[in-house]
């Protein structure tokens, strides 16, 4: 027969508690650690319709609906805008080698810039892809590009499956356009 003294039983009191949870933490961890991670099941991106616009061009008009069949890089920038400025060729590049596939549409916020300068920036920039000109900044406000540049990525349906707000480069365009080949 055991007997324990009053400090014993005392000290016994004390710390049984602590060892039991200890002793369940223990055990949870453990468990823990050995199940395998459920994977979630596998999900469609969510993608959005995008809005359809026409705005003018510097030989006419376009309209974003027109791109439909093509993976479209819809652009808001101005020329004051230094990433903008730092963007712009690698689109050029990017659009030199796809532009068979993707269209690049860039639309320059025009009620916060000149469209004269505009035009002379893609000119010294040799930029080939269409510039439109948001002269009332109704599309760019539609698009909530308050932060230029903004850009969308448009699959070939037309909906808009990555937004990016500051400036891509070639090899980032290449990894969020190149999947949708």
């Amino acid at each position: 027969m055991v007997t324990v003294d009053e400090a014993g039983g005392a000290v016994v009191k004390k710390w049984l508690p602590r060892l039991v949870v200890a002793a369940l933490l223990v055990i949870l961890i453990v468990q823990f650690v050995q199940e395998e991670p459920k994977k979630a099941p596998a999900q469609e991106p969510r993608t959005m319709q995008a809005t359809d616009f026409t705005l003018p061009t510097v030989d006419g008009e376009l309209s974003l609906h027109d791109q439909r069949g093509k993976v479209v890089i819809l652009n808001f920038w101005a020329s004051w805008c230094i990433p903008c400025q730092t963007e712009m060729p690698h689109f050029q590049k990017f659009y030199d080698a796809h532009q068979d596939d993707v269209e690049i549409v860039a639309v320059n916020y025009t009620k916060k810039d000149d469209r004269d300068e505009a035009v002379q920036f893609a000119r010294d920039h040799n930029l080939t892809f269409p510039i439109l000109f948001d002269e009332t900044g109704e599309v760019s406000e539609m698009y909530g590009a308050f932060t230029i540049p903004t850009t969308y990525i448009l699959n070939r349906d037309g909906d808009i499956v990555h937004q990016f707000a500051g400036p891509l480069d070639v090899e980032m365009l290449r990894e969020y356009v190149g999947i949708l080949f």
